[in-house]
């Protein structure tokens, strides 16, 4: 997705929706704003602009930008962006994080709106922070999970839309923890384990 579809969507006010297993439907409320801290990077703790932005100058033509993973059912899933209530794109693709009004982050100011249909107490969510080009999305940092049921107790499921809803009402993780890349020393080893398995399985074939 483009930068610009990106741009709008966030602008809009979003809707999102996820089909899952019995229960009440509900409105998820999530944003990312500025406040928030990445911790398990480098240094240990940082803001996530700061975060974010080391990944952003390091890899040309990419941006940073945040998706619900939802855990639960066959497989993960992630909740699909809406620009009107019959306008859709993928959720894999993410919210962009930019300056909307004055204010850094991804849904920011108003937060981001997420029809859940058939929420399940048996799945959870996680806010994940990506780095993201046209062709590919590379997770960099995720929030705790919580449940839908935590959600609901915690008053950011609601029976219905609201373009503008209260800041009590909109999930908002104060804190990310660090995914990093695969380190130097963990590619080497990888690298001699596939190394010895093909030797051993020539050794077979002789």
């Amino acid at each position: 997705m483009s930068m610009r579809l990106l741009r709008l969507a966030a602008l809009s006010a979003i809707v999102l929706t996820v089909r899952v297993a019995s229960a009440e439907e509900g409105v998820l409320y999530w944003m990312v704003g500025e406040g928030a801290t990445v911790t398990g990077g480098d240094p240990n703790s940082q803001s996530i602009k700061a975060y974010l932005d080391t990944y952003v100058a390091a890899t040309e033509g990419s941006w940073s930008a945040a998706r619900v993973r939802v855990i639960g059912g066959d497989s993960d899933t992630f909740l699909d962006l809406y620009s009107s209530p019959t306008v859709s794109t993928p959720g894999e693709d993410g919210i962009a994080f930019d300056d909307f009004g004055g204010v850094w982050g991804a849904g920011t100011p108003d937060g981001i709106q997420s029809a859940i249909s058939k929420g399940s107490p048996e799945y959870s969510f996680i806010l994940e922070l990506g780095n993201v080009t046209d062709s590919s999305w590379t997770t960099v940092a995720q929030s705790s999970s919580m449940t839908y049921t935590q959600l609901v107790d915690a008053g950011y499921i609601r029976p219905s839309f609201n373009m503008n809803p209260p800041a009590s009402a909109i999930w908002t993780p104060d804190s990310f923890q660090a995914v990093p890349e695969p380190s130097g020393g963990l590619l080497t080893l990888m690298g001699v384990a596939l190394l010895a398995l093909r030797r051993r399985r020539m050794g077979e074939v002789a």
